[in-house]
């Protein structure tokens, strides 16, 4: 009678201490998992891209406004907010009338698609191009800043 009294107790000792490892563990869990949490903040900024030459028309330089995501020290996000061109080729009657009508556009589609890779357009391959170039080293700032 006695060694099943025994048997009892431990088995029950046995059952309470399989439970209160069992919070403990789940406690510990959670604090593993709050700890490593980051806190995100949101930055914005003002990025110009440098000064790219627009084949024979003169140069082209792209400045966006970027709302970047940072978690710890690391930049996770960036979402351009606006574009403008402080220089653009304009020193011929044919630049000028050519990038009233592109710069325009390519703003559009550089806020629509929100990185360098946008579709030509006809008639402004060169400001285009250069637009493109100006804009990913922007955006390369934008991610590394």
């Amino acid at each position: 009678m006695k060694i099943s009294k025994l048997v009892t107790t431990f088995v029950c000792a046995s059952a309470l201490a399989a439970q209160t490892g069992d919070v403990l563990a789940a406690t510990s869990a959670t604090r593993d998992t709050t700890s490593l949490k980051r806190v995100a903040k949101t930055v914005t900024a003002t990025v110009v891209g440098p000064n790219v030459k627009c084949h024979q028309w003169g140069f082209m330089t792209v400045r966006i406004k970027v709302q970047k995501t940072i978690v710890g020290t690391k930049v996770t996000k960036v979402k351009i907010l606006s574009v403008d061109w402080p220089i653009y080729p304009d020193h011929t009657p044919k630049s000028k009338y050519i990038n009233a009508s592109a710069l325009p556009l390519l703003r559009y589609e550089t806020l629509k698609v929100q990185s360098a890779k946008l579709q030509a357009i006809s008639g402004a391959t060169n400001t285009t191009v250069s637009w493109e170039q100006s804009l990913q080293a922007a955006l390369t700032q934008a991610h590394t800043a």
